[in-house]
């Protein structure tokens, strides 16, 4: 006798409860979906993606030769070993900025780069606003730049979570904020119109991320997540018990159908509730795969800790002039001086790369004889990236294909190698520089499909899948603006909403 009147209470606490969840809830569900066709939107027509297409500068302001430095490398390599009590680098770079001739050392694969005054030897880094901005300013043709921000940026590239870094407004031929790193003017990240209002729709108003405080933010979109999911179980619930022939029949009896509003709302529900709890669910995993999860995300689980390659700061390098002279007439011919020259080691020999053009690839040489190095064999290519592999695993070598580096702001021919570290990385390195360009875990490799389903990108064509997610948030859209109008005091909606589930007053027996 008792469990019709315990029925009828559980099935009025599910309303209320989903009543005020969907209320609750109206402003992160109705900024998510606005967001997300916002952001599909600005990224539509975008050909190089949220990178930007941007001209780089490619040569210094100054015509400054690299051979006028009084400083040779070798006194550099000292300086480090017996000031700074580092016994390996893993490459020295001598390299011009505006008038200014430097000297940038890269103690290992995944440390901030040391800089040294090419005519002194004094150390400069981390480097002033004044020298920033002259790096800033001949980053991009025509640019200029209007104001100089310091704060933080997180880099895939380096060991460090947090690098010190200046944000660059820069004007003139290309408007643009260049994310410049302190310890070398190493630009870390470009962002055009496009990539900045995309990036304040996403951290706004689809994951509500309104200050570096992650964590808080993080814990808050994950309790307005699950609260979303619970919203789409218990409207399920409720679509169940107002089944034809349930409850809805018997209010039809009663004389009392359901309003438009209602019927609306459960068939909306119906469609996008379910859809809505999978792009919860997914967007969880992205979410945390870019922001609290990002480090094995991003590879950087595969460093090598006890890394030591490189080359020893008890050699001795060839001075600028001789290198110069060496590869002259390996060169391609230009009024203008060469922009850099790197020691580094590749594989078991020292090599030397001459930059012509700051928007290209350095150009590879063999410093014990001259000769150029058009591109590094595989297995050599796979053996500088084991070292900088943790575990220094065995590999296997998965092909060739060409990968964005951000340096140039565009993809450079790479090898695939597959290794057996903890994370199964994928290792991506430059096949004329041994250069690790991408590392991609089998976290990173789950990413692409997710975010192909959480996109709706099913179809492969723009247009149409832009359609199908824009559909898709005018359903959720609609579920809001009906739930909200059932809870109207004084109409025929909100009359309603008692209705159709028993009053718990009703007794068992009526």
């Amino acid at each position: 006798m008792g469990s019709p009147m315990f029925g009828a209470r559980a099935k009025a606490r599910v309303a209320s409860w989903h009543r005020w969840l969907g209320l609750g809830l109206t402003l992160p569900l109705a900024g998510w979906a606005v967001s997300a066709a916002v952001m599909m939107l600005v990224t539509m027509d975008a050909p190089n993606g949220l990178a930007g297409v941007y001209t780089l500068n490619p040569y210094n302001s100054a015509d400054v030769r690299l051979d006028a430095a009084t400083v040779e490398p070798t006194t550099i390599l000292r300086t480090l070993a017996k000031e700074h009590g580092i016994r390996r680098v893993y490459w020295l770079r001598l390299q011009s900025r505006g008038a200014h001739l430097w000297y940038v050392v890269k103690p290992t694969p995944f440390a901030q780069a040391m800089v040294f005054d090419a005519h002194t030897a004094a150390r400069l880094d981390p480097l002033p606003d004044d020298l920033l901005e002259v790096v800033a300013g001949e980053a991009l043709v025509g640019g200029r730049v209007a104001a100089l921000e310091s704060t933080t940026e997180y880099n895939r590239y380096y060991e460090l979570n947090r690098l010190p870094v200046v944000r660059a407004s820069i004007v003139g031929d290309q408007l643009a904020s260049l994310v410049l790193s302190r310890d070398e003017g190493r630009t870390l990240r470009r962002l055009n119109a496009e990539s900045e209002r995309f990036n304040w729709w996403y951290r706004a108003f689809h994951v509500n991320q309104f200050s570096d405080h992650m964590a808080l933010w993080t814990t808050l979109l994950f309790i307005g997540a699950i609260g979303a999911i619970m919203l789409s179980l218990l409207g399920y619930q409720l679509f169940w018990w107002r089944r034809p022939g349930g409850i809805v029949a018997a209010a039809k009896q009663r004389g009392v159908p359901p309003s438009p509003s209602r019927n609306w709302h459960r068939k909306l529900g119906a469609v996008a509730g379910g859809v809505l709890a999978v792009e919860l669910l997914v967007g969880g995993y992205l979410w945390m795969s870019l922001g609290p999860l990002e480090d094995p995300f991003r590879g950087k689980a595969s460093f090598s800790s006890d890394w030591a390659g490189g080359f020893s700061t008890e050699n001795s390098l060839a001075a600028p002039g001789v290198v110069l002279g060496k590869v002259s007439a390996s060169l391609p011919k230009s009024p203008r001086p060469v922009q850099a020259i790197e020691w580094r080691q590749l594989g078991v020999q020292d090599a030397w790369l001459v930059t012509p053009r700051l928007d290209e690839e350095p150009l590879v040489f063999a410093a014990a004889t001259g000769a150029a190095i058009k591109t590094l064999a595989p297995e050599v290519a796979g053996e500088i990236a084991r070292q900088e592999v943790v575990g220094k695993p065995s590999f296997r070598f998965a092909g060739s294909a060409p990968q964005l580096w951000m340096d140039l702001n565009r993809p450079v021919a790479t090898y695939h190698f597959r290794f057996d570290d903890p994370g199964r990385t994928d290792v991506y390195v430059a096949q004329s520089t041994g250069q690790i360009i991408q590392r991609r875990p089998w976290f990173w490799r789950m990413f692409g499909p997710f975010l192909a389903l959480h996109m709706f990108s099913f179809t492969g064509n723009k247009p149409v899948d832009m359609t199908l997610l824009v559909t898709f948030q005018l359903a959720i859209l609609g579920m809001i603006a009906t739930g909200w109008r059932l809870q109207f005091p004084g109409t025929r909606a909100r009359r309603d909403i008692g209705s159709v589930l028993p009053s718990p007053a009703v007794g068992a027996d009526s």
